[in-house]
């Protein structure tokens, strides 16, 4: 199960990203075999492919990117998690992960906070946007197919910019050492203001 909805205009310039982001996914889990995949890790590791995607849909990125930032006192030096851009478009991207039970999802929270972190990394005028990535968790078994669905109703109810969901089939039931079962991954935007 895969998909995307992107809500704001000004975010549809990541649409190519992200239809490379699975592909990204794919690649790593076959390279790694089925004992590892990306979405274990934290949210650097997920940038990582996020940025790989950007490359190969011909945008360019940098990771924790130097930016300027006004505030009362004049200018200061701030960075960017993530610096994405095409020829027209850019953003600068803060981001954070989270790992919440599959049937409590609960991010409203976090992607408030990420987005409210993103409004100090560069100017008012620029595309400031706070990146959730999520990946669900669950003990003892894997999640079934109504799970994922009611997963991904709930993340699309979620109050983004931009959500992007990858549930790969052949992960579904693979678990790490904890013994916990996490089926993909999602990552959604918010855009911040001011």
């Amino acid at each position: 199960m895969q998909g995307m909805t992107i809500s704001n205009p000004k975010l549809e310039f990541l649409r190519p990203v992200l239809e490379r982001w699975f592909d990204c996914i794919d690649r790593y889990n076959a390279v790694r075999g089925d004992n590892d995949t990306p979405y274990w890790f934290d949210e650097r590791a997920n940038l990582g492919l996020l940025s790989a995607a950007a490359w190969m849909a011909e945008m360019v990125t940098l990771q924790n990117a130097p930016t300027r930032k006004q505030n009362e006192d004049g200018e200061r030096n701030v960075s960017a998690d993530l610096f994405i851009a095409s020829t027209e478009e850019r953003a600068f991207i803060q981001a954070t992960q989270r790992w919440p039970k599959v049937n409590n999802l609960n991010l409203t929270q976090p992607l408030s906070e990420v987005a409210s972190d993103a409004k100090r990394i560069s100017y008012a005028s620029d595309l400031k946007l706070g990146c959730l990535f999520v990946s669900p968790q669950k003990a003892q078994q894997s999640a079934t197919p109504e799970e994922l669905q009611d997963m991904i109703d709930d993340l699309q109810k979620e109050n983004t910019c931009a959500v992007a969901w990858y549930f790969p089939y052949a992960y579904r039931k693979l678990r790490n050492e904890a013994g916990q079962y996490h089926p993909g991954i999602a990552v959604l935007f918010k855009q911040a203001h001011g």
